[in-house]
């Protein structure tokens, strides 16, 4: 018994011998797992506090919709069948009333004897007095008296007086030859603002952009500019909408609402169709979508302004419309997004359908906050901050914080396509999925 015993404490003291070197190891092991556990959880808090902020900015863009609609529910709404037809219908004739006058000023500034009828905004886009004269008059008079819950237009910082002489827009005043036409005009629009239903939109948001491609309007490149009217139901989602390009001849515009099975438009179509084209900006292409060009076989189609580029998918000009970089903002995709849909098309952001084909559209709602970002993801630019003296160009800084973003600036690119094309969307997934993996760091996308 005794020999038993010592033998068991010779073990228990060379077990503890061996045990002993190997303690500070363990430890340092529980450290590093300790430390990584911390990060991923700072990480993980850090994500979460960014979706609760994204989600109480959504929350608070419906709240604010549903409060200016007055929780309304009118008989007449109830019996209507085909409100979103007929305000696209209307929509249509208010492109029709403002195009004259459109003309009048784009002949003015197309021949270089504008006289200062133009100015130079400081994110580098061209303002117009047309534009703030556009806007004003869908705002203020077609959609006056409350008929949608919330109303964003490109222009909402611009001062408008067209009920006094001598007329202006912010600090221009208008030449006094554009005086008869703007108050001809205008009394069309009045007369179509009676025929807008008052109850029927009330808990919709309506998003303007008056002039789309102010620059090409203010460079006589006017075949490219379009009028975009989009219409949102209360969760932020395009329902109806139109695009209109007044300064073709003849005009050229596509209208719809997918929801009623509503498709109207007099298109452009192109002669030779190009289901395999790629539309891209005038500006520089990024390293993503020039390889997933060559990795599906498309070829580029040079095009420029945002609706102009909806409108040519529509045409068969291009199969599609891909982007990982910004430069627009959502009175840019509200329309079109509306209109693609109701051909059978899409307007999609880009991270839902790189991760597994997830077909999401911006949200559009009034907001204070930009309800599509995600931090640490997107780069900041001087179109898309919202202080512009904290971009400094040659920086490349991932922004952290919703509140350094404007917010109606899409920062999460596009995938657009029509109804022909939606068949290679698998396909283009394939490639877009392939360019990440074995493209490198470079060939990732860009989002800005």
């Amino acid at each position: 018994m005794h020999r038993c015993t010592a033998i068991l404490l010779a073990l228990a003291t060379s077990a503890s011998a061996l045990i002993a070197p190997m303690r500070p190891m363990m430890t340092r092991v529980t450290q590093l797992r300790s430390t990584k556990i911390v990060e991923e959880l700072t990480e993980d808090n850090t994500l979460l506090r960014n979706e609760i902020v994204r989600k109480d900015a959504i929350i608070e863009g419906l709240l604010s919709t549903l409060s200016a609609s007055a929780m309304s529910t009118s008989l007449t709404t109830a019996a209507r069948t085909t409100p979103l037809t007929d305000l696209c219908q209307i929509s249509k004739e208010a492109c029709d009333a403002v195009t004259p006058m459109l003309l009048a000023f784009y002949e003015k500034i197309a021949d270089q004897r504008h006289g200062g009828v133009s100015k130079l905004k400081s994110d580098a886009t061209f303002f117009t007095i047309a534009d703030g004269i556009v806007q004003h008059m869908f705002i203020d008079y077609l959609f006056a008296g409350d008929k949608f819950g919330q109303i964003v237009g490109e222009e909402d910082e611009s001062v408008i007086n067209i009920m006094e002489k001598p007329y202006t827009v912010d600090d221009l005043e208008v030449p006094e030859e554009f005086n008869a036409i703007i108050d001809a005009t205008l009394a069309k629009i009045n007369a179509l603002a009676s025929r807008i239903d008052s109850n029927a939109f009330k808990e919709m948001t309506a998003f303007v952009d008056p002039i789309d491609g102010t620059r090409e309007f203010a460079t006589a490149r006017g075949e490219y500019v379009t009028i975009l009217l989009g219409y949102c139901d209360s969760r932020g989602k395009p329902t109806a909408g139109i695009m209109y390009r007044p300064l073709t001849e003849p005009v050229t515009w596509a209208a719809g609402a997918a929801s009623e099975e509503c498709v109207m438009g007099e298109l452009d179509m192109a002669e030779v169709p190009c289901p395999k084209g790629m539309l891209v900006t005038d500006a520089k292409v990024s390293p993503f979508i020039n390889g997933l060009i060559e990795e599906i076989g498309y070829e580029k189609v040079s095009s420029v302004a945002s609706g102009n580029r909806a409108m040519m998918l529509l045409e068969g000009k291009g199969g599609a419309y891909i982007r990982d970089t910004g430069g627009f903002a959502k009175w840019d995709t509200c329309a079109p997004t509306a209109v693609l849909e109701a051909y059978g098309g899409t307007m999609s952001k880009l991270p839902p359908f790189l991760k597994d084909q997830t077909l999401e559209g911006y949200t559009h709602l009034k907001s204070t906050k930009n309800l599509d970002f995600t931090p640490n993801k997107v780069h900041l630019t001087l179109s898309n901050s919202k202080d512009k003296s904290t971009y400094v160009k040659g920086v490349d800084v991932l922004v952290q914080d919703v509140a350094a973003i404007k917010e109606y600036a899409c920062v999460e690119g596009l995938v657009a396509v029509d109804a022909k094309a939606i068949g290679d969307l698998p396909m283009i997934h394939d490639g877009m999925i392939h360019m990440t993996v074995e493209g490198g760091p470079w060939a990732k996308p860009f989002y800005n």
